[in-house]
């Protein structure tokens, strides 16, 4: 608005100093329609740049969206994994307690086994087993089962295996 006016006066001034008398409402109109272009063209930009703001932020949402369904998704993968986790370890410890359970039977019912036998008959046996297995054997007994068994063996067998009996289970370093 002030460049018009600005405009208006200069041509006020030309038009009496001059002899060539210049058409000021030319040069007004000439500039008015050069400043409404300009004013278009801005508005038109300014519609564009809304455009493409709400443009961006329509796509910003419809990946936050995404983002979250994902999130979601994983986090439900996630809490399933824990859940199949926790059954395994459930069935790791139940198989382990049969396991358990499987063995001491096995190990009570050889040990009644060794128990029942002529103590003659059982020493030899037991005298020719690796150490290990003949100490978990007579450890299993009842005392006066594996006193009776250790008496009928050679000396020297029957005094390691008591040295490796008076440590306990387990009996895993022995040779």
């Amino acid at each position: 608005m002030i460049r018009l006016l600005f405009l208006w006066l200069i041509c006020g001034l030309f038009a009496f100093g001059d002899d060539n008398i210049v058409n000021c409402n030319i040069i007004f109109e000439q500039r008015k329609d050069e400043l409404l272009r300009e004013i278009r063209n801005i508005e038109e930009q300014k519609r564009t740049m809304i455009t493409l703001h709400n443009e961006q932020q329509a796509l910003n949402d419809k990946k936050l969206q995404e983002l979250q369904l994902k999130e979601q998704r994983v986090e439900s993968l996630l809490k399933e994994a824990r859940e199949k986790e926790a059954e395994i370890r459930a069935l790791i410890k139940q198989n382990e307690d049969v396991l358990s359970s499987i063995q001491n039977a096995n190990s009570d019912k050889i040990s009644q086994t060794y128990s029942r036998m002529q103590d003659s008959k059982a020493a030899p046996i037991i005298e020719n087993m690796p150490l290990k297995d003949a100490a978990e054997l007579l450890y299993s007994m009842e005392a006066k089962d594996m006193g009776k068994i250790l008496s009928k063996m050679n000396p020297q067998k029957a005094a390691k295996l008591t040295e490796i009996l008076k440590l306990g289970p387990p009996f895993e370093d022995l040779e």
